[in-house]
């Protein structure tokens, strides 16, 4: 059957896997059905990584149909990497224009876009993910009472507005201390039953309070089913406080580093069953550092594989060691990054099959002197691997002792910053043939261009790439100066910059270092895909010639920029490019873009 014979009820459970950008690019004036049909859908916008030239064509359609931002729920805009895009966004639309939205999720927010963001719509969901600015202005604009998922970077964001948060049930926050756990956690958020802590570290300040009497009073937890903390930089003791203000935990996963009596077993099963009878998922990842050959850890490990663990609560856990640091862990092992170092030792659960610990693995670091017939370790589901060099030892590198460890069927991005050794191109040629979904890499500009002299290697490369960092050479000197004469560009000569131009037509993405601004324009102008670009300069007394050149050549061009750190030696200039826009669709945005701008 012909797909555009299929019922409507059979279409709209198709349109759900698909993103609506692409529905609307592909369907919408296909015909009258299609067009029609599109316009019921409710959908999420998420504008993150896309393309300028996708960006300001739905833009334009969203403002010439209005009715489209009706159907808009939930809605994702990013400056991290597609930079400038909130303000591009917020000076064509008001939020309030988008009368169902219910979710709204802001990436690296600059202050200026703050301004823009005047918003009444009573939002059930706000996710803030910014590590450069602080959130806090934002919530006096941002209307609390409906919020129930929350997303910020620590409590601090919402001091002001602690008294609106009592509906909250779902909180994200990036980083916090114990005691503003044990403190404030449960007074300000007393309906809490999901809790996502990234880091819980003594690096925080106090919390301002209102009643310094009640600063130091507990609050239970009741509602709390699931807490999850990306690290713990805690001792066992003093997260023990914590833990018993919640009763009704069912699942809990951590990670911690450095303390030692995190790994007591004795310690972990009197505090379960005294003070969490209800938890029945339990993952974890105790690490500690320790002196070579310490059978103290080791002995504290095998407590963990008692009955207790293992019959009545089916957590199995396995354990690895490395010359200073050991660790324990639930399998599958819970995290999606993982380093396999040099020397690790690993010793696997005999009850379980241990084939499938690392299946959640998609993060990989690996060091050549693992790539031996000796590594007993597989990683079946690796999209980015970063590949390491032992300075001991200079190992011959084995793509078949690589395929021994890791998928290469999944892998997405190759990281070659951190490897010393030069990788020959017939070495390098079969990671790509071994590897069909490979798209980015990060390499430095040594290793890149000895590569780009096999015809056959540079097919692969034009035909696969599609993001590329060239990144600084490796080096174990430390304090050497930021000055003209040691920046390193990745380009030596026009010849070169050419020929790069000509292997890597088909890329998208850029980072690099340059030191002539006519080298920023020539790839501007020859990398016909070009989306986003990072142009690292040198340090030079005068930007202005610089920054004047992207001024005057972001209108032509179509495209965003911003500098960071323009007063240190080193600064960088980021670009969001649509050079691909139709004349056309031009002079629609710049008509709206000028309409906003006066209304």
């Amino acid at each position: 059957m012909k797909f555009e014979l299929l019922p409507n009820e059979i279409l709209l459970l198709c349109f759900q896997y698909l993103n609506i950008l692409d529905i609307f690019c592909s369907f919408d004036q296909l015909n009258k059905r299609f067009s029609k049909l599109i316009r019921t859908i409710q959908f999420q916008l998420n504008f993150e990584n896309v393309k300028k030239t996708i960006f300001d064509k739905f833009c334009i359609k969203m403002k010439l149909n209005p009715e489209i931002q009706k159907q808009i729920y939930s809605l994702k805009l990013s400056n991290e990497d597609t930079c400038g895009q909130i303000d591009a966004f917020l000076s064509i639309f008001s939020l309030n224009e988008f009368s169902s939205l219910q979710s709204l999720t802001l990436s690296e927010i600059e202050k200026e876009n703050i301004e823009k963001l005047k918003i009444t719509l009573p939002l059930t969901s706000f996710h803030m993910i910014c590590d450069k600015l602080q959130d806090n202005e934002i919530f006096d604009i941002l209307p609390m009472f409906n919020l129930r998922t929350l997303s910020i970077s620590s409590l601090h964001s919402i001091e002001k507005c602690i008294n609106d948060t009592s509906n909250i049930t779902n909180l994200t926050i990036q980083d916090c201390s114990l005691e503003h756990l044990l403190y404030h956690m449960f007074k300000y958020f007393p309906m809490l039953k999901y809790l996502n802590v990234k880091y819980i570290t003594r690096r925080n300040r106090p919390i301002e309070s209102d009643n310094n009497d009640s600063m130091f009073n507990t609050h239970n937890g009741i509602h709390l089913k699931q807490l999850i903390i990306g690290l713990l930089e805690y001792d066992f003791d003093e997260f023990e406080v914590f833990i018993k203000l919640i009763p009704n935990l069912r699942i809990l996963i951590i990670n911690t580093e450095g303390d030692i009596n995190m790994m007591n077993a004795c310690q972990w099963k009197n505090l379960i069953q005294s003070s969490l009878p209800y938890l029945n998922i339990f993952k974890f990842n105790f690490g500690c550092y320790h002196n070579d050959n310490d059978e103290t850890i080791l002995k504290k490990f095998k407590h963990f594989q008692d009955d207790f663990w293992c019959k009545q609560h089916q957590w199995y856990t396995e354990y690895s060691c490395e010359k200073y640091k050991a660790c324990i862990y639930t399998i599958p092992y819970l995290s999606t990054g993982y380093i396999l170092e040099m020397n690790t030792q690993r010793f696997p659960n005999k009850l379980i099959n241990h084939l499938n610990t690392f299946d959640k693995v998609t993060y990989l670091g690996l060091y050549d002197s693992n790539l031996t017939d000796k590594c007993q370790d597989y990683f079946s589901n690796v999209e980015s691997l970063i590949l390491f060099t032992s300075y001991i030892v200079q190992y011959q590198f084995d793509i078949s002792y690589l395929k021994m460890i890791v998928n290469l069927s999944h892998i997405k991005h190759l990281n070659m910053s951190m490897y010393e050794r030069i990788i020959s191109s017939r070495e390098f040629l079969e990671i790509l043939k071994e590897s069909p979904k490979l798209s980015t890499i990060t390499i430095n500009s040594i290793n890149l261009n000895l590569l780009l002299y096999d015809d056959e290697l540079c097919k692969y490369l034009n035909k696969m790439i599609t993001k590329l960092n060239i990144c600084k050479e490796l080096t174990l000197r430390f304090n050497i100066p930021n000055t003209l004469e040691n920046f390193k560009s990745s380009f030596n000569n026009s010849k070169e910059l050419k020929n790069f131009c000509k292997i890597f037509s088909n890329i998208e993405h850029l980072e690099c270092y340059i030191m002539k601004p006519n080298h920023v324009l020539f790839l501007l102008n020859h990398l016909s895909k070009l989306s986003t670009m990072k142009i690292h300069l040198p340090p030079l007394d005068n930007y202005d010639y610089f920054l004047n050149l992207f001024k005057q050549e972001s209108s032509r061009l179509n495209f965003i920029f911003r500098v960071k750190n323009i007063n240190v030696k080193t600064p960088e200039v980021s670009m969001w490019i649509g050079k691909n826009m139709t004349q056309s669709n031009k002079w629609s945005f710049l008509r709206i873009k000028s309409a906003n701008f006066l209304r």
